[in-house]
C-alpha cells in the first residue's frame, strides 16, 4: 500500500496537477489511479498489524490528500457485488444507493443486489450477506434511485420496493425471499419515473421526471402482501388554493411551467411535527414545492415557489455589477438539493452568456421552517472552481450532485462520476480539495452518508469514506499506540504465564506478547509448544487443536475480571482479561473483540494453517469451525441480551430453569443473568427451556390470546437469535476458511438428538402449526405466524444444507442425512402450501429445491407459466424429469403433452425409459417413424392382453403409413405387421368351446404362443373341430420362431395330422370303394381345403411312411385296412397334383 505524505501535491501517477478548474486543482489527488491490485483481492489491504486495526474498526486508510483521508468503509464487499462489477458487459448501466440505515444496494441491468455495509449497534453481527433480486422488465435502464429498502419490525431483514422507469412496482416483504414479491403498475400516463424515497410509516414516494408524485403503500390483505399506488393531488375545495396563493404572494407568482422548468431535480423528506407526518420537498429546475403528508389527513401542498429569480439574484449579487447587469441576461439552474438544519441546501449553476461562457457553482440555503415568512436565501456561497459552458457540454455541467453528511454541516462533497470536490458551503475563498476517480477507468457509482461520514461507491474499490486528515491520523495513532484493552495484562503476569506448565497459560502469554509487538518471544513460545512439522496436520484431537479449542472456549466463558461482584468466584485458571466492562452487554462485546484478536493471533503467528480437527459432540469437527461456533454463540448471547427489553419475563424464567437444571443459582451479589451470560458456550441451553415453558403454558388454563402471544414471542426469540447467527456464519465464511480439511460439519444450530437444536426447532414448528395457526384470526396475526413458520423452516433447512455440504455424496452417511433432510423439508413446507400461502411455500421450495412442492403448487394454482419457469430455472437440477415423473405417478399423463410439450427435447429424453408414452410424443411431434418402431417394440413385449397387442400393432401400422420412410421400407414393415395381426386373428377365432374349456375370457385373454394355439385347435377339448381348425393349426406352424423343416416343427406337423386322423373311425370304412369312403374324413377334408386354397400339397403333406409310423397312430398302424385307405388316398392325390 502506498500513502503519500500530506504535503505531496502530486498524483500517484507522478504528474503535477496545475489546472485549477473543477476537473482538477492543485490539491487534487488521483486517489486510486496507480493501484496494481484490487482490494477485492485477499491480502491486498492488510498486513498483520493492519488486520488487527481492521478488526477494531470498519474502515482502513488507503489514500491521503492534504485535507482528507480516503478509506475503505464498512464490511467486506459481497462476492456477488464484486462479480457484478467485474463481469458487467460494457454499456450496462450500473448505479448504487447508500442508505443512512446501513444498507446499500447496487442495480446492474435487471439485477438488484442488497447488502448491509454497516455494523449493527451493540456490536452484534455484521450482516454482509448479499441478496440478489430480479427487477421488473423494462425497456429503459433501471437505476438505484428507483429502489427503496425499508426496515421492518417483524424481521431483521428489510423489505424492498423497486420501480421500473415505466412505473411497474415490485415489492418484496423480505429481501431473503425473492419469490415472495408482489407486483402492480402505477398509472403514470406515460411519464418516466425519476426517484423513489422512503417516507415510512407512510410508505415510499415515487416521483416522475415531470414532478408527479405517487405514494406507494405496502400492506397485507387476507394474509397476502400487496402495494397500493395513490397520486398526490392538492385538495379541491374553497380554500384549496390558499397555500399556493400565499406562497405566490411571498415568493412571487409562479409562471406557467414549461417541460424544461418541470424537469425534476431532487425530492427529499423530513419528519413533520406529528409522528405520522412527513414534509416533502420537490425541486425542479426552477421551482420548489413543500408538501405535508399525513396518514390521517389529506395531502397538502404548503407552498410552490419560483426560485429562478432567487437564484439569479444570488449570482448577480455575488458576481456581477447590479447596475450593468439585468436578471433576464442570466441563466440559472438548480441541480441538487439536500436537507439542512431548518431548511434545504441547493446546489446551483449560474451563467451570464453576455459577459462570458464561464459557469459558476454555488450553494444556497432556504429556510423552510416558517412558511409564513418571506423566503429567500439565508446564505449564498459561490464555490471557486468553474467550467466553460458549451451547449454540447450542458448535460455534463449540470450533472453534479452533493453529499451533506450532517444537518448544518459546513463542508459539502460535490461529485460526479469522475471526481469528488470537498468544498465549504459558507466560505467562498476556501480552496477546495479535489479527488480524482477517473484514472484507469474508475468512476463513482453512488454516494451517501452514514453517521456523519460521507460515503462514495467506487467501481474499482467499493465503498469508501472521506474523513478530514487530522481525524483519521488521530484515529490511526490511537489504534497503534497500545495493545487492545481486552488483552491487556501486567508484564509480571505475562512472565508468570511464560513459565507456567499449563499449555493454555503459555498460549495466553504468547497471545499477549504478540500484541505487545514482541513477536520474536511470542513465536519462540509457539515453536516450543507446537514444533513446526513439514507434514500437514491430519490427526484429530492433536495437542495443538485441543489447546486452541480450549483457549477459545475459556475466552468466551471468561469471568468479568473488573466486576467486583465476581471477585470471589473467579478461578485461577480463568482467561482473566477478555473484558474490562461492568455492563453485561459490553462484556459480551468485549469478548467478541477478544475473539477476533485471537483469530488475528492464530493467523499471524502461523498456527491457523496447521489446525486440523477436534472432537465436538462425539464427532470430529474442523477446528476453525469450532472457533466460528464460539463466535456464533457470542452473537447469540448478545442478541438474547438485547431481547430482554421486549421479552424480559419470558427469558428470565427460562434462564432460571436452565440454571436449575445445571445446579447453579444466583448469589446475593450476582443475578441469574450474570451467571447465565458468563458461560457463553452453553447459551443454546435456553432454547429447550423456552419450549418447555411453552408446553407448560399450553397444558395449563390460559386463554387463546395468551397461547398465541407466547408462541409468537418464542418464535421471535428463536428467529431473531438464530437468523443473526446464520448470517454471521455466512458473512464470516472466508474468515473461518477450512479448505483442505475434510470433516462432517454439523452447526450447533442443527444438532440432532435429545435437546439438539434441530429437534427443538422441529418441535417449535409443529407447535406453531398445531396451536398458533388455528388461533390467528385476523389478517395481521396470520401473516406474522405464517412468516414465522417460513423463517423457522429456513433455519432448519439451512442447517441441513451446511451438514450435507460437508459430506461426501458417495457415502452412506450422506444418503442417510439426505433422506432425513428430504422428509423434514417436505414436512416443513407442506403446511404453508395447505394453508394457501403459495408464495411463502414457493420461496422455501425454490431455495431448497423441493420439486414436489413446486409442482403441486403449480397444480393447485393452475399456474402452468410458473411451471415452465421452474423448468428453465432448475434445468441443471433435473426439474423437468421430476415434473414428468410426478405427472405419471399421479396419473395425469395427458398433461405431459398438453401442458409440458413445449419442453419437447426434455420430454423425449425422459420418455426414452417410458415407451408406453414416448410413441405419443413422437406422434405429437411428427416423428412417425420413431412412433412406429416404439409401438412395434411395445407390441412384441405385450403378453398380458391380446386386445392391447392388436391395438399396438394397428397403431404401428398407421404410423408406418404416415411416416416419410421410402415406399419399399414401408411395404416391408406393413407386411411384417400384417403377419403379426394374422397371428392375433388366429387367436381371436379360437372356437368358443375351446375358450370355455380352458376358462378363457375372450375380452381379457392373454397373448398365446403359436404352439399353444396349435394345441388348443387340435386338442380333444375342441370337440367340434373340423378341417378349418386343423388347417389353421398347420398354418400356425409358420409363426413359430423356428424355421420350417426344423425337427420340432416337423414333429408338431405330424402331431396335427395324426390328430386329424384320430378324429374319425377308420375301422368301418368300406375298402371296396376307398376314395368314396375317405372323402368325408377330417384328414382328407383338410387336404382338400388346402388344395382349394392353392397350397402345394407335396410340400403340405407329410410323407406317408412317417405318418403311418407316428406313435399316436400305432393303434391303426397294425390295421391293413387303415394303411390301405391312407395309401390309396395319397395315390389319388399324387396323381391329381402330378
Amino acid at each position: 500500500m502506498y500513502t503519500p505524505q500530506p504535503s505531496s501535491r502530486k498524483s500517484i501517477s507522478g504528474k503535477r496537477n496545475t489546472n485549477r478548474s473543477f476537473s482538477s486543482s492543485r490539491r487534487s489527488s488521483a486517489v486510486f489511479g496507480s493501484a496494481k491490485k484490487s482490494p477485492y483481492t485477499p491480502g491486498f489491504l492488510y498486513s498483520r498489524k493492519e488486520s488487527l486495526n481492521r478488526s477494531l474498526q470498519t474502515s482502513h486508510i488507503i489514500e491521503q490528500t492534504a485535507q482528507h483521508a480516503v478509506e475503505l468503509f464498512g464490511t467486506a464487499l459481497p462476492v456477488l457485488v464484486t462479480e457484478a462489477l467485474t463481469l458487467t458487459e460494457r454499456g450496462t448501466v450500473v448505479s448504487v444507493k447508500i442508505s443512512e440505515s446501513g444498507w446499500a444496494w447496487l442495480v446492474c441491468g435487471r439485477r438488484l443486489f442488497v447488502w448491509r455495509y454497516k455494523q449493527l449497534s451493540g456490536s452484534r453481527s455484521v450482516v454482509t450477506q448479499c441478496r440478489e433480486l430480479n427487477l421488473p422488465p423494462s425497456d429503459l435502464a433501471h437505476r438505484a434511485d428507483l429502489v427503496c429498502i425499508l426496515m421492518t419490525r417483524d424481521s431483521h431483514l428489510p423489505s424492498a420496493i423497486a420501480v421500473s422507469p415505466e412505473g411497474i412496482v415490485r415489492y418484496w416483504p423480505n429481501i431473503a425471499h425473492e419469490g415472495s414479491s408482489t407486483e402492480t403498475a402505477a398509472d403514470l400516463q406515460g411519464q418516466e419515473c425519476f426517484s423513489l424515497i422512503n417516507i415510512q410509516p407512510l410508505g415510499c414516494l415515487l416521483a416522475t421526471t415531470t414532478c408527479s408524485l405517487v405514494l406507494l403503500s405496502p400492506d397485507v390483505t387476507d394474509g397476502q402482501n400487496n402495494i397500493s399506488c395513490r397520486t398526490l393531488k392538492t385538495p379541491q375545495g374553497v380554500l384549496a388554493g390558499l397555500g399556493k396563493r400565499v406562497s405566490s404572494f411571498i415568493f412571487g407568482a409562479v409562471p406557467n411551467q414549461s417541460m424544461e422548468s418541470k424537469h425534476l431535480v431532487q425530492v427529499v423528506a423530513e419528519n413533520g411535527e406529528e409522528e405520522e407526518e412527513k414534509y416533502v420537498y420537490v425541486l425542479s429546475r426552477n421551482t420548489l414545492q413543500k408538501w405535508s403528508l399525513d396518514i390521517q389527513l389529506p395531502d397538502k401542498l404548503l407552498f410552490e415557489s419560483d426560485i429562478e429569480r432567487l437564484m439569479k439574484e444570488g449570482f448577480l449579487q455575488a458576481l456581477w455589477n447590479r447596475d450593468s447587469t439585468h436578471l433576464h441576461q442570466l441563466k440559472a439552474w438548480a441541480i441538487d438539493m439536500q436537507l439542512t438544519k431548518n431548511g434545504v441546501l441547493l446546489l446551483m449553476v449560474g451563467l451570464n452568456p453576455q459577459v462570458s461562457q464561464q459557469v459558476y457553482y454555488a450553494f444556497g440555503k432556504i429556510d423552510t421552517a416558517n412558511e409564513n415568512s418571506s423566503v429567500g436565501f439565508s446564505s449564498f456561497c459561490v464555490i471557486k472552481p468553474t467550467e466553460i459552458y458549451t451547449e454540447s457540454e450542458e448535460e455534463k455541467i449540470l450533472n453534479y450532485k452533493f453529499v451533506l453528511p450532517q444537518l448544518g454541516c459546513q463542508l459539502a462533497y460535490v461529485y460526479n462520476q469522475q471526481k469528488v470536490k470537498c468544498v465549504s458551503v459558507v466560505n467562498s475563498s476556501e480552496e477546495p480539495d479535489v479527488l480524482e476517480f477517473s484514472n484507469h477507468g474508475d468512476k463513482i457509482l453512488g454516494a451517501g452518508s452514514c453517521d456523519g461520514i460521507p460515503l462514495f461507491f467506487s467501481n474499482k474499490y467499493g465503498l469508501l469514506s472521506l474523513l478530514p486528515t487530522g481525524a483519521a491520523a488521530a484515529k490511526m495513532s490511537q489504534l497503534n499506540q497500545s495493545i487492545p484493552a481486552e488483552l491487556s495484562m501486567k508484564e509480571s503476569e505475562v512472565e508468570e504465564l511464560c513459565v507456567s506448565d499449563e499449555k493454555t497459560d503459555k498460549l495466553k502469554a504468547a497471545l499477549n506478547l504478540y500484541f505487545r509487538n514482541d513477536l520474536a518471544k511470542s513465536q519462540a513460545i509457539i515453536d516450543e509448544m507446537f514444533p513446526p512439522s513439514p507434514l500437514p496436520a491430519v490427526e484429530t484431537d492433536s495437542y495443538l487443536d485441543v489447546t486452541v479449542a480450549l483457549v477459545s472456549q475459556m475466552l468466551i466463558d471468561d469471568y468479568p475480571a473488573s466486576d467486583p461482584r465476581w471477585a470471589e468466584s473467579i478461578p485461577a485458571e480463568a482467561f482473566g482479561s477478555s473484558s474490562t466492562s461492568l455492563i453485561l452487554l459490553h462484556q459480551l462485546e468485549d469478548k467478541m473483540r477478544a475473539h477476533e484478536l485471537l483469530l488475528t493471533f492464530f493467523k499471524g503467528i502461523g498456527l491457523w494453517e496447521r489446525l486440523s480437527t477436534v472432537t465436538v459432540r462425539e464427532t470430529p469437527m474442523v477446528t476453525p469451525m469450532l472457533l466460528c461456533e464460539h463466535a456464533e454463540k457470542l452473537i447469540a448471547a448478545m442478541s438474547l441480551r438485547n431481547l430482554h427489553s421486549q421479552y424480559g419475563k419470558l427469558l428470565g424464567d427460562a434462564i432460571q430453569l436452565v440454571l436449575q437444571q445445571r445446579g447453579k443459582c444466583a448469589s446475593e451479589k450476582l443475578t441469574h443473568l450474570d451467571v447465565f451470560y458468563r458461560e457463553v458456550s452453553l447459551v443454546d441451553s435456553i432454547f429447550p427451556a423456552l419450549v418447555t415453558q411453552e408446553e407448560n403454558q399450553l397444558s395449563s388454563d390460559v386463554s387463546t390470546s395468551e397461547i398465541l402471544e407466547i408462541i409468537s414471542s418464542i418464535n421471535n426469540i428463536f428467529l431473531t437469535v438464530l437468523q443473526e447467527v446464520c448470517q454471521y456464519r455466512v458473512n464470516k465464511a472466508s474468515v473461518y476458511d477450512t479448505s483442505g480439511i475434510s470433516a462432517q460439519y454439523i452447526p450447533w444450530t442443527a444438532t440432532s438428538g435429545g435437546n439438539g437444536m434441530r429437534v427443538i426447532l422441529m418441535k417449535q414448528h409443529s407447535l406453531t402449526v398445531e396451536h398458533a395457526v388455528p388461533l390467528a384470526e385476523d389478517t395481521q396475526s396470520r401473516g406474522a405466524i405464517y412468516q414465522q413458520l417460513l423463517d423457522i423452516a429456513d433455519v432448519i433447512l439451512d442447517g441441513y444444507k451446511c451438514q450435507l455440504k460437508s459430506l461426501d455424496k458417495h457415502t452412506e452417511r450422506y444418503e442417510t442425512v439426505e433422506q432425513k433432510y428430504t422428509q423434514d423439508r417436505h414436512k416443513l413446507i407442506l403446511p404453508l402450501l395447505k394453508m394457501g400461502q403459495y408464495e411463502r411455500a414457493a420461496s422455501l421450495a425454490e431455495k431448497y429445491c423441493d420439486f414436489g412442492i413446486l409442482v403441486q403448487l403449480c397444480e393447485d394454482t393452475n399456474n402452468q407459466e410458473r411451471l415452465q419457469r421452474y423448468m428453465l430455472q432448475f434445468v441443471d437440477q433435473g426439474f423437468s424429469d421430476f415434473a414428468f415423473k410426478w405427472y405419471l405417478d399421479k396419473g395425469k399423463r395427458g398433461k405431459l403433452f398438453s401442458q409440458l410439450g413445449s419442453h419437447s427435447d426434455d420430454l423425449a429424453k425422459f420418455l426414452q425409459d417410458h415407451n408406453t408414452l414416448s410413441w405419443l410424443h413422437h406422434v405429437t411431434t411428427g416423428h412417425y417413424s420413431s412412433a412406429q418402431k416404439t409401438l412395434m417394440t411395445l407390441s412384441s413385449e405385450e403378453s398380458h392382453y391380446l386386445s392391447k397387442k392388436k391395438t399396438l400393432l394397428s397403431l404401428s401400422k398407421l404410423a408406418a403409413l404416415a411416416s416419410d420412410e421410402p415406399c419399399e421400407t414401408v411395404d416391408t414393415i406393413v407386411d411384417d405387421l400384417n403377419s403379426q395381426l394374422d397371428l392375433v386373428l388366429y387367436q381371436e377365432t379360437l372356437p368358443g368351446g375351446v375358450l370355455e374349456a380352458y376358462g378363457i375370457d375372450p375380452d381379457t385373454m392373454r397373448v398365446l404362443t403359436p404352439e399353444e394355439l396349435i394345441k388348443m385347435y387340435i386338442n380333444e377339448d375342441n370337440t367340434s373341430a373340423n378341417e378349418y381348425d386343423f388347417k389353421k393349426a398347420l398354418d400356425l406352424l409358420e409363426f413359430m420362431k423356428k424355421p420350417l423343416g426344423d425337427e420340432e416343427v416337423e414333429a408338431l406337423r405330424l402331431q396335427i395330422w395324426s390328430q386329424a386322423i384320430l378324429r374319425d373311425s377308420w375301422e368301418d370304412l368300406d375298402t371296396d370303394n376307398p376314395l368314396e369312403a375317405i372323402k368325408d374324413t377330417i384328414f382328407f377334408r383338410t387336404i382338400e381345403l388346402a388344395f382349394t386354397q392353392g397350397v402345394k400339397l407335396h410340400e403340405f403333406l407329410p410323407p406317408v411312411e412317417d405318418l403311418i409310423n407316428e406313435p399316436e397312430l400305432s393303434y391303426y398302424a397294425a390295421n391293413p385296412s387303415f394303411t390301405y385307405l391312407i395309401q390309396a388316398g395319397y395315390e389319388h392325390i399324387n396323381r391329381l397334383i402330378d
